[in-house]
């Protein structure tokens, strides 16, 4: 039997091609600015990686404007104060009609802490297993008009004379949280996986 994240993938395959893209543009961005002015991006992590979610924003708002795309997505930007911690790319989400995809930047592979009522409101839904259990025994899942939470994990290396390359891409289905700490259904990295179906 196939892995619960091969159909979402499989699913989502040219968004995520999309997103990675728009990613990588946005650390050239970043680079280009920060050489312009002879900045280290070392010394504030966060206007880096704000400066990448910013160029991302705009590569894939277009995709947000047609609703007929075939992506299906609309980007939607949190407003200050709607749980966003501040964090680097926390206001970034994609939606499209079945997911809801949460694009945080996280150098260890972790999700961002459930500190927050909106952070848990988005961890907390159903194993794929129950889900698949609910499917079978009611035909109906407990919630048709709930999308599917999902996070979209990047992080980049910038290793001297080399462009501005991801190390980190990972697809990750959150499944709850227990205090601060995130329960995590499956997690799947996608960097070599859309490498290889690359046309």
């Amino acid at each position: 039997m196939a892995h619960p994240s091969e159909a979402v993938v499989r699913r989502l395959h040219p968004l995520l091609v999309e997103v990675r893209d728009a990613l990588l543009r946005g650390l050239a961005v970043s680079r280009a600015i920060h050489a312009t002015h002879d900045w280290q991006p070392t010394a504030d992590r966060h206007l880096d990686h704000q400066l990448v979610r910013r160029e991302a924003m705009e590569r894939l708002r277009p995709y947000a404007e047609h609703v007929d795309h075939p992506f299906g997505t609309q980007l939607e930007l949190l407003e200050p104060g709607n749980d966003n911690l501040g964090l680097p790319m926390s206001g970034l989400i994609l939606r499209t009609p079945t997911e809801v995809l949460r694009v945080w930047h996280s150098e260890d592979g972790e999700l961002p802490a459930a500190d927050t009522h909106g952070l848990r409101h988005f961890y907390s839904q159903a194993p794929t297993a129950q889900l698949r259990l609910q499917l079978a025994v009611d035909a109906v899942p407990g919630d048709p008009a709930r999308r599917e939470h999902l996070a979209l994990l990047w992080a980049d290396s910038r290793t001297p004379g080399r462009d501005p390359e991801l190390v980190r891409f990972d697809l990750v289905r959150p499944r709850g949280s227990s205090g601060r700490r995130v329960d995590v259904d499956w997690h799947v990295g996608l960097l070599d996986r859309l490498r290889s179906t690359a046309a």
